[in-house]
């Protein structure tokens, strides 16, 4: 009986995780829609990522209060400051890419993040790259040249150029974090980039300062609240099962928004969209998968 209670807890607990894992990545979908439904009422890019992050800023305060803020203290500022930059610059060209693409090549292409770690991580932490890995990283760049479809006649678009900048950013800025997470917790890791990223964004949203509806105000904040709820949601699931477990679940992010560019925006991917998907999907698992293997000291944390 012990045994059986035993498994069947374990299947609640992990049953609770997926159900969090795919909450958080449908938050994190929600954000790519409003972001998209702000630009589309005529607000600024830096205008909405400075309120955004704002909001979000506040959300941590919030709940930093609670203890006093205790939780806001790092010894490893240098790589907030890497992983907030690199941050901040992936999430705008994410952005300049949603209004040039539809949303779903937009998420895919800033999703090709867990493909690039392996070569950041070679780079900066002068990790090897093990076979398995560049079959991940080879896979994952034969979606990516079905993504920018050579055959249309323009082989990188500019929204293509904005989303695959927006991944590489994000490859950085999640090797940075692996780093961070070993020390301070995801309160922490969400303030100084929250902060940086008002910081950053704060002369450019009063120079590029628009003045939206009611509407959009709602959008703006229900964004940066989503956002923290993601983080929230992850935080919760990764404490549960281990994130390298929970892995494949991340890319359930561009599944979600292309159901949202389908319905709120009457886009339907093509073929080659299609097929480039399910390469991006199955590169990435096999890269980050392997890399954490042959990483242990470096944590899984490319969410």
């Amino acid at each position: 009986m012990g045994q059986l209670h035993l498994k069947r807890t374990d299947k609640s607990i992990i049953l609770r995780a997926v159900i969090f894992t795919l909450l958080s990545f449908l938050m994190l979908a929600t954000v790519g829609v409003l972001v998209k439904l702000e630009l589309k009422s005529g607000a600024r890019v830096e205008w909405i990522v400075f309120f955004q992050f704002l909001t979000s800023l506040i959300a941590v305060l919030i709940i930093s209060a609670k203890n006093n803020f205790r939780d806001l203290k790092s010894t490893k500022i240098r790589y907030h400051l890497i992983r907030g930059v690199c941050g901040v610059l992936a999430f705008l060209f994410f952005t300049l890419s949603i209004s040039k693409i539809p949303l779903v090549n937009a998420s895919l292409l800033n999703n090709t993040a867990p493909i690039f770690i392996p070569l950041v991580t070679l780079i900066w932490l002068k990790s090897r790259i093990e076979k398995k890995i560049w079959l991940g990283m080879l896979l994952g760049f034969a979606g990516i040249i079905f993504i920018l479809d050579p055959k249309s006649g323009e082989f990188i678009k500019t929204g293509d150029l904005y989303g695959l900048l927006s991944g590489i950013l994000l490859a950085v800025a999640y090797t940075a974090m692996g780093i961070i997470s070993k020390t301070d917790s995801y309160i922490t890791i969400l303030f100084y980039f929250s902060l940086i990223s008002v910081i950053i964004f704060f002369p450019f949203a009063i120079l590029y300062w628009t003045e939206p509806g009611l509407k959009v105000w709602l959008y703006v904040i229900v964004s940066g609240l989503f956002v923290a709820a993601y983080i929230f949601f992850l935080q919760y699931a990764y404490s549960l099962v281990s994130a390298v477990k929970l892995s494949p679940l991340n890319f359930s992010v561009v599944v979600f928004t292309g159901l949202f560019d389908w319905i709120i925006f009457n886009q339907t991917p093509g073929i080659y969209t299609v097929i480039g998907i399910i390469l991006v999907i199955a590169g990435g698992i096999i890269a980050i998968t392997t890399h954490e293997k042959d990483n242990k000291n470096l944590k899984h944390h490319w969410q």
